[in-house]
């Protein structure tokens, strides 16, 4: 219990022991202490400003590269829409020439589907004169009564008939 015990000459001297550390710290390491935890704080106050000019550069960065994303996304969509305009432009373009080629053909399959007809026109009228005269020749060199001249129509019209098919 001498440890629980109030000894007043102690304490004075403990007191007196203290101030005296103090006094020589004081005199000796707490200025370099003082002065390296104030650099500390000076660095630290440093690096905070340092870093608050970096989030405002990069505050300024961003909003530069918004700024660059949203003009690339505007020049993006007009060289879309310009894309699309010209496109619209050129099927226009190949639909129309399309449609003429078309109406040049159809007029040259339509003059030549007429042309055509004529000829075969002229070729029925031809042949329709050629078996006049084949006819004419026929009843001219045999003096036949009407009942023969008729069977022998009727006989070249067969043959004709069969040659056609």
């Amino acid at each position: 219990m001498a440890l629980l015990k109030i000894d007043p000459g102690i304490i004075i001297w403990t007191w007196i022991t203290f101030l005296l550390v103090l006094a020589i710290l004081g005199a000796s390491t707490w200025k370099i202490i003082f002065k390296g935890l104030n650099a500390r704080a000076d660095k630290i106050q440093e690096d905070l400003e340092e870093a608050e000019k970096t989030r405002e550069n990069a505050k300024k960065s961003l909003a530069a590269y918004r700024e660059q994303i949203d003009n690339a996304k505007a020049e993006a969509s007009a060289i879309i829409e310009n894309a699309r305009i010209e496109a619209n432009r050129v099927k226009e373009k190949i639909i129309n020439n399309a449609r003429e080629e078309a109406e040049t053909n159809k007029n040259k399959i339509m003059s030549e589907i007429d042309r055509s007809k004529e000829e075969a026109m002229n070729n029925v009228k031809k042949e329709a004169l050629d078996i006049a005269v084949v006819m004419a020749e026929t009843i001219l060199k045999r003096n036949i009564n009407k009942e023969d001249n008729q069977a022998l129509i009727n006989e070249f019209i067969n043959n004709t008939n069969k040659e056609n098919k």
